[in-house]
């Protein structure tokens, strides 16, 4: 992966001279909006999310955590001036009931941290989220600096958004997009994870604050007539953490109705894996009206070694999130269990419940990479309601089941949602 640095001198000179536009904006908030007006003063734009959360969580044997935590991520737009536009954001996140621990490491460099119980991934945390400089113009885009930054259902590269602290990148970002086709590429050298500011970065670790290297992200999309197609290449060495380590993934996609396809190829290196490894990873899903509603057929497949370091996680393999270490590439599993995951799962999305709530509810059967052996079982559910255009309300379930040497984990969280 060493090989594939030369590529970030490149970008960084062409990012300062290209005419660029129309990015298809992953960031949590849209903050630069555009005006025909001299007025300097309506080209500045406040932004601000602020969520309030409870969770409850208990995986066996630990013991049960409960949280109360509230976060807040406010930021400051500055554009469009001739496709110039800056973004600066800041997130805060402060635990008010501390009765657990925040992340699953030794480490006691986040705060709060209770020995021996329930991780709940949301510690205490004051840190600078996003700062970019953004030029944009006729289909043309680049962008530089700390920013988020998702691809597809963030199934490879996310922004872990679920957590209260979101993981963003110190990035560079070349890209081009017109009605049917799209392509964009990305260099970054760190990917500041969910842990925040306080988080140890430092040997013998293990390191929590960023996953350090060099990622490049080479995506492309074409809107054919009979549904979309892409394609991506996502080459990542991470050298602070050997045991997730390298990973070189090229993987393609089509969409078409209500049928979606997904297929990579991956081989790299960990010391999870022993040493070299090759894999492949596959995801197909099928939604259709039924009841009312939807229901959503689908299969998702890691094959032995398979990470995902940058996904968001918690979307994928159940909101219990029992694979989420796995899945990042950093553990195999209780006992050295995990050997790849076929996750068959149906959902059912129904909208516009008495007192205009939203259901979704999911059932998960996960077996190892052959699909011979039970992991677990997983039920999930969740309840949404808009009280206003800008406050969103959540409640969110899931019991896992586990099997063989994976243990039972209860979860329930509870939050507010507050944006401007």
């Amino acid at each position: 992966m060493k090989s594939h640095r030369y590529l970030a001198s490149g970008l960084i000179g062409l990012t300062s001279s290209l005419a660029l536009a129309g990015e298809p904006d992953t960031t949590i908030a849209t903050p630069i909006g555009t005006t025909g007006s001299p007025d300097f003063m309506e080209k500045i734009k406040f932004t601000g999310d602020i969520r309030a959360r409870y969770e409850f969580r208990e995986t066996d044997p630990l013991d049960e955590s409960n949280s109360g935590t509230i976060r807040a991520r406010i930021g400051l737009g500055l554009g469009d001036f001739n496709g110039f536009s800056a973004f600066v954001e800041g997130e805060f996140t402060e635990a008010l009931l501390r009765d657990f621990r925040s992340n699953p490491t030794a480490s006691q460099s986040t705060r709060p941290y209770r020995a021996g119980q329930t991780v709940i991934a949301d510690p205490d945390n004051a840190e600078l989220n996003q700062a970019y400089l953004k030029y944009a113009k006729e289909g043309y885009w680049a962008k530089v600096g700390r920013q988020s930054i998702v691809r597809g259902g963030a199934q490879h590269i996310g922004n872990v958004i679920w957590r209260q602290n979101m993981q963003t990148f110190d990035a560079a970002e070349i890209g081009y997009k017109d009605d049917k086709f799209s392509v964009s590429y990305v260099y970054s050298d760190r990917a500041l994870r969910i842990f925040g500011a306080d988080a140890n970065d430092a040997p013998p670790g293990p390191p929590l604050r960023s996953f350090d290297g060099d990622f490049h992200f080479l995506d492309a999309s074409y809107k054919a007539d009979f549904g979309d197609v892409g394609g991506y290449v996502y080459l990542v060495d991470i050298d602070n953490n050997a045991n997730v380590g390298e990973s070189n993934t090229y993987g393609a996609y089509t969409k078409s109705g209500g049928l979606y396809a997904e297929f990579a190829f991956q081989d790299g290196t960990s010391n999870i894996a022993g040493g070299d490894y090759t894999s492949a990873y596959a995801h197909v899903n099928y939604t259709t009206p039924l009841a009312g509603g939807k229901v959503k057929f689908a299969c998702e497949y890691l094959g032995d070694h398979f990470k995902t370091p940058f996904s968001t996680v918690h979307k994928f393999n159940g909101f219990a999130d029992a694979f989420i270490l796995q899945r990042i590439g950093l553990n195999s599993g209780p006992a050295g269990s995990y050997n790849g995951i076929t996750d068959l799962h149906v959902s059912y999305i129904k909208k516009g419940l008495p007192g205009d709530i939203n259901f979704v509810g999911t059932l998960h059967a996960f077996l190892d990479g052959k699909a011979d052996e039970a992991y677990g079982y997983e039920a999930d559910c969740v309840l949404t309601k808009k009280f206003t255009p800008d406050i969103l309300g959540l409640l969110k379930c899931a019991y896992f089941a586990g099997e063989n040497e994976y243990e039972d984990i209860k979860q329930v969280t509870a939050e507010l949602n507050f944006s401007f």
